[in-house]
């Protein structure tokens, strides 16, 4: 019975550990993309505004005049190709998840983790749960990767649309 007990704390232990990762990894990646969208959007925000006044200042050659609309246009777009925002928040969502997991499982609450639940049964149920949160996530990426291919290819030159 105790060599049962440990096995199962020693397979809980390793499960906590993959998740605890998880939502380090997730964290990391959602304050990443969110520093990128901040960083992206002050850029275009202030180089936006900066182009008028430029502008005004006609003792400027005109390339200096236009060089911050065009950054602020690149900032713009490097944030919208990149998709920081959206995957800041995909990813913030994986984290969440994954922590509510982990609590719901450490404090053997729901009924999935519940005390009518043995050790091994919610152990079995919180590494399901880990994993199709993992997979849930991947499978969006990938839809969003498909989607992509298939939006450059129908804008590609020479491809006819489909309308």
């Amino acid at each position: 019975m105790d060599l049962a007990a440990n096995e199962t704390g020693a397979r809980s232990e390793l499960a906590l550990e993959r998740c605890r990762y998880l939502i380090g990894f997730y964290d990391r990646l959602k304050r990443r993309n969110k520093i990128a969208y901040e960083v992206s959007a002050v850029v275009a925000i202030v180089f936006s505004g900066l182009t008028p006044v430029l502008i005004l200042w006609s003792d400027l050659p005109e390339v200096l005049q236009a060089l911050p609309a065009a950054l602020a246009a690149i900032a713009s777009g490097l944030s919208g190709i990149f998709q920081w925002k959206e995957h800041q928040t995909r990813f913030g969502y994986a984290k969440e998840a994954l922590e509510s997991e982990r609590a719901k499982y450490q404090a053997r609450a729901t009924e999935r983790y519940g005390s009518q639940v043995g050790d091994s049964d919610a152990l079995e149920s919180f590494v399901t749960r880990v994993e199709e949160i993992l997979m849930t996530e991947l499978s969006d990426w990938r839809a969003r990767m498909q989607q992509a291919v298939e939006k450059a290819r129908w804008q590609s030159p020479g491809v006819q649309s489909r309308d």
